[in-house]
């Protein structure tokens, strides 16, 4: 009977797979009918009547699943999307959580966790809500950024911070709010992009450091680490900052600019009782301590593959020793897979050859390196080298690969455009966000083929000519000064664009997470060398390359259902005429950049 019930089950879900929905459903319903505790029958059920609109008898099914096996950690997960798709934000976040307490809020558990808070940006989600937060806050394996729209509107909720903004309440409600653990972690772990809390900030600042207010070595601490975060990117304070010499006037001087590293680890020694009460003051001790010295001790043993000689990288190499990008923390969890599979799930109908099962995998441009990381992380065996022209992003990476105890990955400096032989061949290249500044990104992309594997493929992501108008507004502003300019003369940019009307073309890049630290904000919007590509563009290059165009890759899943129902004759997404023809209708539809793959024509 069992032996029976199996091959019913595989039977309806290839069914499903194929789109033959009715049919699928017919055998669930014959399964379910004399065997009412099948739970996978009555969420494959859930899932056809979900895409059929029928909500009612959806979620009856769903509930249903995991009536049925209350450990079915899929029938929980697919519960909890339908919760947040249907705008039911409170209940949706506690079956995450339930879901995530089944796999004892393990890192991925806890990633998937992240990315249905993700869903559901409303403020107030209750204590289930904080809890949520607060777990994948308090992880270093979570990448918690992915919810900040969530998180910034359970800020804006809190009584304090409302007050401070309507003008009812003082600078005190700030202590109220940072004495609340979710809004705590966030300020110490995560960019706040968010005109009115940078306005706080702001105020705070200046307050403390005129000594009208006193505040708690812990709380000016959270402040000083939400600073450090955006790498100090509002206008500097007048006035001198106190000699470090204690914690007190450490945490004053650190509302200034960093400490040096010697100053911080030696104050993490003398104040060593202190501390032990005062975790805030500590974890902001150890960042411009410990590991900026660790740092600095990495990029100094790096080894080096190729120098750069050319004007551009010069330039390009230049600004990322001084503003490494991005300054992360967080690496996601989950998701992990062979490179073959990963391929296979999404391109479904990608023929062999595919890459070898454990790939070598180059990352070209790997900056700080948390793709490469991810990565490493993500395809199960592969071996990656990752190479930048920066060994200041280069030492940052190579520190967090020490954190997070990734041991396959080898970083090096290196300029692209001039790479040895000897570096060998690869399953696996991914430049995503460097061809576009170098002098001639075709050539470069040329370049890196030549070290591709005979079955290899490449991941590339380029800037967006349409998607970056408002880019191109603030470059036009800028004028040639853009590849001069210095961090205080970006500060004091940026206070200018927050100053733009709303209809100015240029207005909407205060809304990007990038524009809120210091480093993000010159990558973004100042960069000494950018180009920008449009599809035809990729699509003479492709064809010059003898490339295969493998298609486009999105994190939105609707976006390709969107396209297979415009375009039926061609499901896999790879004609860029039609893509060309799309972007045009959305202008903004690759504002994440072109992120596709590509192989060698066979």
């Amino acid at each position: 009977m069992q032996g029976d019930i199996e091959r019913k089950l595989a039977e309806a879900t290839a069914l499903q797979r194929r789109g033959n929905k009715n049919a699928a459903a017919a055998i669930y319903r014959q399964i379910l009918k004399t065997h009412r505790t099948i739970a996978p029958a009555h969420y494959n059920l859930a899932l056809l009547l979900k895409d059929q609109g029928k909500w009612l008898a959806a979620e009856k099914s769903f509930k249903a699943a995991i009536a049925a096996d209350p450990a079915y950690a899929l029938g929980w997960r697919g519960y909890a999307r339908f919760l947040a798709e249907r705008q039911r934000p409170k209940d949706a976040v506690r079956a995450g959580l339930k879901l995530a307490a089944l796999d004892e809020f393990s890192p991925a558990s806890l990633q998937q966790l992240a990315d249905l808070l993700e869903l559901v940006p409303v403020g107030d989600l209750g204590p289930a809500g904080d809890e949520a937060m607060l777990r994948c806050l308090n992880s270093d394996e979570v990448e918690s950024d992915r919810f900040i729209v969530t998180l910034l509107a359970r800020i804006h909720r809190q009584k304090g911070i409302v007050r401070m903004l309507d003008g009812t309440g003082g600078l005190a409600g700030l202590e109220g709010a940072l004495n609340e653990p979710v809004i705590a972690a966030a300020f110490s772990r995560l960019i706040l992009p968010s005109p009115d809390l940078t306005t706080l900030i702001e105020k705070a600042r200046a307050q403390l450091l005129q000594e009208e207010w006193e505040m708690a070595q812990e709380l000016m601490a959270l402040l000083a680490l939400q600073l450090a975060l955006t790498e100090y990117v509002l206008e500097s304070p007048p006035g001198t900052p106190p000699a470090p010499d204690a914690l007190e006037p450490a945490l004053r001087a650190a509302l200034y600019a960093p400490l040096s590293p010697e100053v911080a680890t030696e104050l993490l020694e003398k104040e060593a009782e202190q501390l032990a009460t005062r975790p805030w003051c500590r974890l902001l001790l150890t960042r411009m301590g410990p590991q900026a010295a660790r740092e600095r001790e990495l990029a100094a043993t790096l080894p080096v593959l190729s120098a750069s000689g050319d004007k551009v990288s010069g330039a390009v190499q230049a600004q990322y020793e001084e503003s490494p990008y991005p300054r992360w923390r967080e690496l996601r969890s989950g998701g992990e897979t062979t490179l073959p599979a990963l391929l296979k799930r999404l391109f479904p109908d990608m023929t062999p050859p595919f890459p070898a099962e454990n790939p070598k995998v180059l990352v070209a441009g790997c900056g700080t390196g948390r793709h490469a990381l991810r990565t490493a992380k993500r395809i199960i065996g592969a071996e990656v080298t990752a190479i930048d022209l920066s060994r200041a992003s280069l030492a940052y990476g190579a520190r967090q690969a020490e954190a997070h105890d990734i041991s396959n990955v080898t970083f090096a400096q290196a300029d692209i455009v001039d790479l040895p032989d000897s570096l060998g061949r690869f399953d696996l290249i991914e430049a995503s966000g460097v061809l576009h500044h170098m002098a001639d990104p075709e050539a470069a992309w040329k370049g890196l083929l030549s070290f591709l594997a005979p079955n290899g493929v490449m991941k590339v992501a380029l800037y967006s000519e349409q998607a970056r108008q408002d880019v191109i507004a603030v470059r036009e502003m800028v004028g040639e000064r853009i590849e001069t300019l210095t961090l205080d003369e970006i500060r004091t940019l940026r206070q200018e664009l927050l100053a733009l009307p709303e209809d100015h073309p240029a207005a909407s890049v205060t809304r990007e997470l990038d524009f809120y630290s210091l480093s993000g904000c010159r990558d973004f919007l100042f960069h000494r060398h950018e180009q920008r590509f449009d599809i035809p563009r990729i699509k003479a290059a492709i064809e010059d390359l003898g490339l295969a165009f493998l298609g486009f890759e999105f994190a939105d899943p609707q976006v390709m259902t969107a396209y297979r129902a415009r375009h039926p004759k061609d499901p896999s997404g790879r004609l860029l005429d039609n893509w060309a023809e799309i972007e045009a209708e959305n202008p903004t539809l690759f504002r994440g950049m072109y992120q596709f793959w590509c192989r060698i024509k066979k």
